[in-house]
């Protein structure tokens, strides 16, 4: 009986450390330079990248990829179907295939998220007529969409709470971007960053209530980690030489946890290019993960 238990115990541990990978899009060259973007992926464990899948439109591709939580798809940002358009396909054994548009929807649509219990997705619109952007949630196979809040800034990195019952989010009602929280139900909207500097990119821990969001608080781009509810605020990285970003370019950053909730991936702007960093999520042990003259972005830890 021992024998069983161990033996299964190792498979668990086998396969949550070979599904523990980082996904994240690739360009030749600076950022917004015209080359084409491509899905990479990398080994944390092995530490080695390859190439997930080939951009499929010269001067765009695809970038800000997702898994959901049961490993079976991946869910991106794609132009191959005319426009800035959400895709999903099948993910099995690092392969995309049967690959498809997510909705039947008109407007442009960003940065997609499965909910932790994998029944929906967060994503945002675009719309060129009105030239206003809009969040919507639906169901996992992009039907029944329905706005859920519209903020001042398009084409930006959205999460959920652990609880399935909340968006993280960024928004801007002053000169500066801060982070909000929304309930499901409409009857908490909270801005949580409250400090006068640009705030974006929060992902969520999945395993306990903590924020990590990106800001230009101290003159550079710095990882922070917070409380849920917006308290005890950390800087995890005060000694990386970032450069500060535009913010018209927030689109390219992005936070995420490891699914144990002890790591946190996300890139920063390191002599002129994008590059991927790991740290643990008490702010020990920094690793720069990628060093290349490439513009590396949006890294999402499948969990």
């Amino acid at each position: 009986m021992n024998f069983i238990i161990t033996f299964l115990l190792i498979i668990l541990n086998f396969t949550v450390t070979a599904q523990s990978k980082i996904i994240f899009s690739r360009s030749n060259g600076t950022l917004n330079s015209g080359t084409t973007l491509d899905l990479m992926i990398y080994d944390p464990i092995q530490k080695t990248t390859k190439l997930l899948l080939k951009g499929t439109v010269k001067k765009r591709g695809e970038y800000n990829a997702v898994v959901s939580p049961d490993y079976t798809k991946i869910i991106f940002n794609t132009y191959q179907f005319g426009g800035w358009k959400i895709a999903i396909g099948d993910f099995k054994e690092e392969q995309i295939t049967n690959v498809k548009k997510l909705t039947n929807r008109s407007n442009y649509e960003y940065c997609a998220k499965y909910s932790p219990d994998g029944s929906k997705i967060v994503y945002q619109e675009y719309n060129w007529g009105t030239n206003g952007a809009t969040i919507y949630i639906a169901d996992k196979n992009g039907k029944n969409a329905k706005p859920f809040f519209k903020p001042n800034i398009s084409d930006q990195n959205l999460d959920w709470t652990r609880d399935n019952k909340s968006i993280v989010f960024t928004n801007a009602k002053s000169k500066y971007l801060s982070i909000y929280i929304k309930s499901i139900d409409g009857t908490v909207v909270k801005k949580i960053s409250n400090h006068n500097a640009n705030n974006f990119a929060p992902s969520t821990s999945k395993v306990t209530d903590k924020i990590a969001f990106l800001s230009d608080k101290t003159g550079k781009i710095d990882l922070f980690v917070m409380d849920i509810d917006g308290e005890n605020i950390t800087n995890l990285t005060p000694n990386l030489k970032t450069s500060d970003t535009d913010v018209n370019n927030i689109w390219a950053y992005k936070t995420s946890w490891s699914p144990d909730g002890k790591q946190i991936v996300f890139n920063a702007l390191i002599n002129g290019n994008l590059e991927l960093f790991i740290v643990n999520a008490d702010g020990t042990a920094l690793n720069q993960i990628t060093e290349n003259n490439d513009s590396d972005i949006t890294p999402f830890w499948i969990n």
